[in-house]
């Protein structure tokens, strides 16, 4: 899969800042893949893994133009087992593709934003998945919590209750090669960003 090409994963937890870190280095130039929107891409209508989620979990979850994701996740959510069904049929398509978008990109260093990366890294690394490093981005909590509020307007304890469901940073720590602390402004993160890439 890598063939000399340097892969770091991005990944934390819900509202901690991944995308504005993958934001900061598409701006420098970088390659970021987002195994979110290969997910989308995945789910469209007809598709293969459209198919055997209609099959697993009823044609409720069937959109206009692809799985309802708001349907499925009233669904799957609180529900161990079902996430679990859930990931095993998304997961090998995921990394699918990534492996595909890594040998067509001729970047000497490729960036995978995994949000799951380390609750499923043996999973993942079973289908196949290659890497060098996991960066870990990290934010207090109140300050996640008021990011979900303000992009999804619910309430606190709503907000609280989600990222309760998540692994715990402390947990995730120990995966990680890299840890970006998301805490300040942007200059603060992007300096942090530009002192990790310099020692790569």
């Amino acid at each position: 899969m890598k063939q000399n090409k340097k892969i770091i994963i991005l990944t934390g937890g819900i509202a901690s800042g991944k995308s504005t870190v993958g934001n900061i280095l598409k701006e420098m130039g970088y390659e970021v893949v987002e195994s979110d929107k290969i997910v989308h891409k995945l789910y469209s209508k007809n598709s293969e893994v459209y198919n055997l989620i209609i099959k697993e979990f009823g044609s409720e979850v069937a959109g206009e133009d692809s799985i309802n994701r708001k349907k499925l996740g009233n669904i799957v959510f609180n529900d161990d087992k079902k996430i679990k069904k859930l990931n095993k049929i998304v997961h090998k398509y995921v990394v699918k593709e990534l492996i595909k978008r890594c040998n067509e990109n001729e970047d000497d260093i490729i960036f995978l934003d995994i949000p799951l990366m380390i609750e499923e890294k043996y999973k993942l690394e079973k289908y196949g998945l290659e890497y060098d490093e996991i960066w870990l981005i990290k934010s207090h909590t109140n300050t996640r919590v008021s990011r979900i509020m303000k992009r999804d307007g619910i309430s606190w304890s709503e907000a609280e209750r989600v990222i309760s469901n998540q692994m715990t940073d402390e947990k995730k720590e120990k995966y990680a090669d890299i840890i970006i602390e998301n805490n300040g402004n942007l200059h603060d993160l992007k300096e942090r960003i530009v002192s990790f890439l310099t020692n790569i």
